[in-house]
């Protein structure tokens, strides 16, 4: 699958390289600091006034639906936030990754982090707004993306398929995709159930 990225974007990605590439070379004993780090996929919720974003952990079931993990992780209000590059908006579902600045001393600082460009996707929720078909590799403009409250964000946005020789869709019918050159991409999302073939 390949990526394009706007100017906007390199330039987000550069700001990002150049600031991991700064981090502090000495600490205290003369040890660069460490880092560690695991991910997980969150559900942004809320942005506050410094920019940061407030979610909670979700999994992938069987048809590639994210889902509130039960017992998942939530960030934001006496939690750490997460800290976003890039333009993102409520109700989409990235991948996150903890990082923790670790000292000469051991002490640890947990910090957050996504990013709307670059190394991998962001999952965007979208609602069908009539009854379509689309072949291997066509696209449709009867889709709308929307937030975690069904709110119309973009309208009439372009999708693509490239999974079934032909899949169908339905109204009202929540689907989740991937931005693309084209626009958006349903194809890492289908399951091959309903009225879909192969």
């Amino acid at each position: 699958m390949k990526y394009y990225l706007s100017e906007s974007d390199k330039r987000v990605l550069s700001q990002t390289i150049n600031t991991v590439n700064n981090l502090p070379t000495k600490v205290k004993g003369n040890k660069r600091p460490t880092i560690k780090n695991a991910f997980a996929y969150a559900e942004l919720t809320t942005q506050d006034d410094d920019g940061l974003w407030s979610a909670f952990e979700v999994y992938f079931d069987e048809t590639g639906t994210p889902n509130e993990l039960a017992d998942g992780r939530i960030w934001g209000l006496d939690a750490p936030s997460i800290v976003v590059n890039g333009t993102v908006s409520s109700g989409q579902v990235m991948r996150v990754e903890r990082y923790y600045l670790i000292d000469s001393e051991g002490k640890e600082q947990p910090v957050w982090v996504g990013s709307a460009v670059g190394g991998g996707a962001s999952i965007f929720r979208l609602k069908c707004l009539s009854d379509t078909s689309i072949s291997y590799g066509d696209t449709s403009s009867v889709f709308s993306v929307i937030d975690d409250i069904d709110v119309v964000i973009e309208a009439n946005v372009t999708v693509t398929q490239r999974k079934f020789t032909t899949a169908n869709f339905y109204e009202n019918e929540i689907l989740y995709a991937q931005s693309d050159a084209l626009g958006y991409d349903l194809s890492p999302f289908l399951a091959g159930i309903g009225g879909t073939s192969a």
